[in-house]
């Protein structure tokens, strides 16, 4: 249910911050807003299911365990959580992002989640600093997981790739081939039976949500889905694009990957699904944004200008004239803006453009005071400003106009951050006035089944968990029990981190080298023969060393070695060990690659 908020309440909230817009002059100390940007990215790293490293759950093992459990707590694994989850074959879908403060991974909001991050680095990348490692070695061994410490040790990669690397891992295994896609692990009803954190929930039998009698259940479809497959897909093109510079067989593998994203939305049926039990996430009414966002991200990728003309199969929904009302906003349900900046922006569509406008000066505008939730909603009421800022900074790219930070995107972070009559911020652990009592089982380390034992554990406080919030800091009632505005998730966390990243980019540029900068280039060549019995060659005009890695279609390396672009066409590459199958054999070197699939017979 769409409500209108309403008048009266608008005008009394709206006026107290009123003086706030006038210029786009920040309230806060410039380290604050950084601060607030690593806190809500490193956030993502506590959301990591499997083997981890999870910074929060870094050392811990079960404590204060309910005594009717007692027997399982044998069985963790310490800092780990849901390492079993698997296919009724084996096969391996540990890893991923849990969806909020509970543990099941959800696919309408992670593949969304994990595109929103990287579009936000992608178009501001001067905003994102690298100020940790991928394992949280420096917290972990320092024992000071605060900002103040200083202990991360950055390892030369922004910390937003590394998080959402962490999530391109486990999507490029929900891929299993252009015909089987894995959407979910686990569900919500044996998940919220026993309130513990994720290591001693993994302990507990299925039926109490965790996997002591085997995996999780899991779940894919061979056709439908096309939302969560688009933004699964769109997301490993950008990635493929990023992280090139860093990894070229990465890059490479998350490419073929997302190829096998738009193979599978092509040769099948389409449509939305609701999230397996249909609990928690209902199926979406449109997924031609999606997939029209997924294009344009492999073009950007490949620069292959056939996936822009593929668009005229998607973008029906962007002819028509403006339909919608002040019930819309940008959120893991309504992405017409992602796909409209995208089109706007990449692909030169001026109607696009049009309507990406008619969003921040029309729909998301508000008559006073900061940029308005029109959706109004009590569930996480302040992810839809969060992602309405993050919307006003795409605009402004897309207008050029970053010069200076949007007034409106910059009152409606700073609010969140605790620019506010209360001063209380949304974001758990920063500033001195925050929720002591999020929705949230890991950060209280304990598993007692007893919401009323909770307690924050101290060095642990700044998670940058964003809670739903309230309009009215007074109104917030700070309750575990109340999930509708002390819950939050990785939906919620997206659009604010690309909010950060657009206004950091501004007041707290991060020097860039020109080679990250150096776009990727999928080389023109012809593999034969295809299907191949002994030997298979690669014609190129290329020259030069090559790293070779041959995949198989559930992403596993079958061989990876140095070769030549000369022996590539002349020797070729002997695969007769290799089983009857489909493969993919990938080649890089520098920013020049080719990724090509053939069948050994």
């Amino acid at each position: 249910m769409r409500n209108y908020f309403k008048k009266v309440s608008m005008f009394l909230f709206f006026g107290t911050l009123f003086s706030q817009i006038t210029t786009a002059e920040p309230v806060f100390e410039n380290e604050q807003y950084q601060k607030a940007l690593w806190m809500t990215t490193r956030f993502y790293g506590a959301q990591r299911s499997g083997v981890g490293p999870n910074w929060l759950l870094a050392n811990y093992s079960p404590t204060n365990v309910a005594s009717k459990y007692i027997q399982y707590a044998n069985a963790a694994v310490e800092g780990q959580s849901y390492i079993k989850d698997a296919d009724s074959d084996g096969y391996d879908l540990t890893g991923g992002w849990f969806d909020c403060g509970d543990y099941v991974k959800f696919g309408q909001s992670q593949y969304y989640s994990a595109y929103v991050l990287l579009l936000g680095y992608s178009e501001f990348p001067n905003g994102y600093q690298d100020l940790y490692s991928a394992d949280y070695n420096g917290y972990v061994g320092g024992d000071d997981y605060t900002w103040e410490g200083k202990k991360g040790v950055p390892n030369g990669i922004p910390d937003i790739l590394d998080e959402v690397k962490y999530a391109t891992d486990y999507f490029i295994k929900c891929v299993r081939s252009d015909r089987q896609f894995y959407f979910q692990v686990g569900n919500g009803g044996p998940d919220h039976k026993v309130w513990c954190t994720s290591v001693f929930k993994s302990c507990l039998p299925n039926d109490l949500g965790g996997e002591a009698n085997g995996s999780r259940n899991v779940y894919s479809i061979s056709e439908k889905g096309t939302s969560m497959v688009a933004f699964c897909g769109a997301t490993l093109a950008a990635m493929s694009r990023l992280y090139r510079v860093y990894d070229a067989n990465y890059a490479d593998l998350c490419l073929m990957k997302a190829k096998q994203c738009l193979d599978f939305i092509n040769n099948g049926a389409k449509g939305n699904i609701a999230a397996a039990e249909n609990q928690f996430y209902g199926a979406k009414s449109k997924y031609e944004p999606d997939v029209c966002t997924f294009l344009v991200e492999l073009y950007r990728a490949t620069e292959d200008e056939s996936y822009l003309a593929q668009l005229k199969n998607y973008n029906s929904f962007s002819l028509g004239a403006r339909t919608w009302n002040h019930g819309y906003t940008l959120c893991y349900n309504n992405t017409e803006d992602l796909a409209y900046y995208t089109m706007g922006m990449y692909a030169g569509d001026t109607l696009a453009q049009s309507h990406l406008k008619h969003f921040v000066e029309n729909l998301y505008k508000p008559k006073d005071g900061y940029i308005l939730n029109v959706k109004y909603d009590k569930w996480g009421l302040l992810r839809y400003p969060a992602n309405q800022a993050f919307v006003y900074g795409l605009y402004k790219k897309m207008t050029d106009e970053l010069n200076e930070v949007d007034p409106y995107s910059l009152a409606t972070i700073e609010y969140i951050m605790g620019s506010n009559n209360k001063k209380y911020s949304f974001i758990v652990g920063f500033g001195d006035n925050y929720p002591k009592f999020p929705h949230y089982r890991n950060i209280y380390l304990d598993d007692s089944d007893s919401m009323a034992l909770c307690r924050m554990s101290e060095k642990h406080l700044q998670l940058g968990y964003m809670v739903g919030g309230s309009f009215n800091p007074d109104d917030y009632p700070d309750n575990i029990n109340n999930y509708q505005s002390a819950e939050g998730g990785i939906d919620y966390n997206a659009g604010l981190v690309g909010a950060l990243g657009y206004i950091n980019s501004i007041i707290n540029p991060v020097p860039t080298s020109s080679e990250k900068c150096i776009a990727s280039t999928e080389v023109q060549c012809y593999l034969y023969p295809n299907p191949v019995v002994n030997c298979i060659k690669l014609q190129s005009n290329e020259s030069g060393s090559v790293k070779v890695v041959i995949y198989n279609l559930e992403a596993e390396v079958m061989r990876r070695f140095d070769s030549t672009w000369e022996s590539l066409a002349s020797e070729g590459v002997n695969v007769s060990n290799l089983t009857n199958g489909s493969y993919i054999l990938s080649v890089s070197s520098g920013s020049a690659s080719a990724t090509k699939q053939f069948m050994k017979k």
